[in-house]
């Protein structure tokens, strides 16, 4: 069986299957929204569960829109809002578009490119957590510890959070409930936008998080936006190839209650059972070939693998390692490897400690254009090329193909059943 598998930016795979060995071939929705500036302007004068957006603007007001990690056509919806924040009498000066620094460091455009000359003057921001200068007390929380966010945020009359909706966020972001309300809990705004200690903090440690632990998080978030007086966003659910599948716009609660039942119905499809092999690939240009990308692909191929198995991921990744997974190379113990880890709050760690705990479940290998010795000693076997990949899976009987698997998020039927 001869597949034609997609990842990164237009590259592929020619996949020989064994006869019979194909579980599933699971990617996003291959529909898109074909003009993503007039499906956002009809979100913004339409939006859920708040009235058109523009009653909310008045002449003379600074805004900020906050743009969050990896937004599929982030730049086209930048480019739709400014002109109608512009109709709505603010100045194109007075408008910022504050990006994170993740997006700035994986190389993604400008997200004001696609803005007519007229409106050249709207302000760029790049986020830096560790930067001071960029950082100004909001308000001191609960506790007493003071809160440090983008001077932008702070300093703005109107905050307009622009965000990416994933399959894999419904249970601890935007799908959970806080005094029975679905609160702005994706990374959109918080911790995004927050000073290196709080994001630290918020990183995640391998340990799943309590329930009181999660609602206290919520809790964090939402007060948070109240703070700012959020009372909108504008969110994208992706589909395949960076491309936008809806842009939703309105209140956070109607527009994450909205995005998670899109999430579920397009990146969640539901497969018989789990394979030997699993094929991942990590789909979209330079800002989407990223460490962190790998670690969710990683998480949901696991997921799929039977124990003893193997895992391809499929990448066109050149960013060098950070310094969590450095540690990792480094190290040649693995119990201390993982003591160690679990108190690290490195961006890459999270990706660090999920290689530790599935180096006993599943042999894993890595295609992108790293080195081979990079990639060996992380622990992972390094992939030369296509022919090797359908070496390896001509020993294989049973495969699972993910594209887009910083997205897709498959669940097994029975497995799924038994535990309802």
């Amino acid at each position: 069986m001869t597949i034609h598998f997609k990842y990164g930016a237009g590259s592929s795979l020619q996949l020989e299957l064994p006869a019979g060995a194909l579980v599933a071939n699971c990617c996003g929705p291959e529909t898109a929204e074909s003009n993503v500036l007039v499906a956002t302007k009809a979100a913004w004068e339409a939006p859920l569960g708040f009235p058109p957006l523009r009653q909310a603007i008045v002449p003379g007001d600074h805004v900020v829109l906050a743009l969050g990690p990896s937004v599929a056509q982030g730049a086209e919806v930048v480019a739709a809002v400014v002109p109608l924040l512009c109709e709505a009498g603010v100045e194109c000066g007075d408008i910022t578009v504050l990006r994170s620094m993740a997006d700035a460091d994986a190389g993604g455009l400008d997200p004001r490119s696609n803005l007519s000359a007229e409106y050249r003057s709207v302000q760029l921001a790049t986020h830096n957590p560790s930067d001071q200068d960029e950082l100004e007390f909001l308000a001191a929380d609960e506790h007493g510890d003071a809160i440090y966010l983008n001077r932008c945020l702070c300093d703005a009359d109107l905050v307009i959070p622009v965000g990416c909706l994933r399959a894999d966020h419904p249970a601890r972001a935007n799908g959970t409930r806080h005094n029975g309300k679905v609160g702005l809990w994706n990374d959109t705004l918080y911790p995004t936008f927050a000073d290196s200690k709080t994001t630290k903090r918020f990183a995640p440690n391998g340990v799943p998080l309590t329930a009181g632990q999660a609602a206290q998080r919520r809790k964090e978030v939402d007060h948070l936006a109240w703070l700012l007086g959020i009372q909108a966003t504008i969110q994208v659910v992706p589909a395949s190839g960076e491309r936008a599948l809806r842009v939703l716009a309105g209140s956070p609660d109607a527009v994450f209650q909205t995005g998670r039942e899109l999430c579920r119905a397009q990146w969640q499809p539901q497969i018989s059972r789990r394979a030997k092999l699993v094929i991942a690939g990590i789909s979209g240009g330079q800002w989407q070939q990223t460490w962190d990308n790998v670690r969710r692909a990683l998480e949901a191929a696991i997921e799929l693998a039977e124990d003893g198995g193997a895992i391809v991921v499929c990448t066109e990744l050149d960013a060098q390692p950070g310094i969590a997974l450095k540690h990792l190379a480094e190290s040649t113990d693995p119990e201390s490897s993982h003591a160690r880890l679990r108190k690290d709050r490195s961006a890459d760690a999270p990706l660090a400690r999920l290689l530790v705990d599935a180096h006993d479940r599943a042999t894993i290998y890595l295609l992108s254009q790293l080195d081979e010795d990079a990639v060996t000693s992380l622990g992972l076997a390094h992939v030369a090329g296509p022919d090797e990949i359908n070496r390896l899976a001509s020993h294989y009987d049973s495969c699972i193909l993910l594209a887009d698997a910083q997205f897709v998020r498959p669940t097994v039927k029975t497995e799924r059943a038994g535990s309802a």
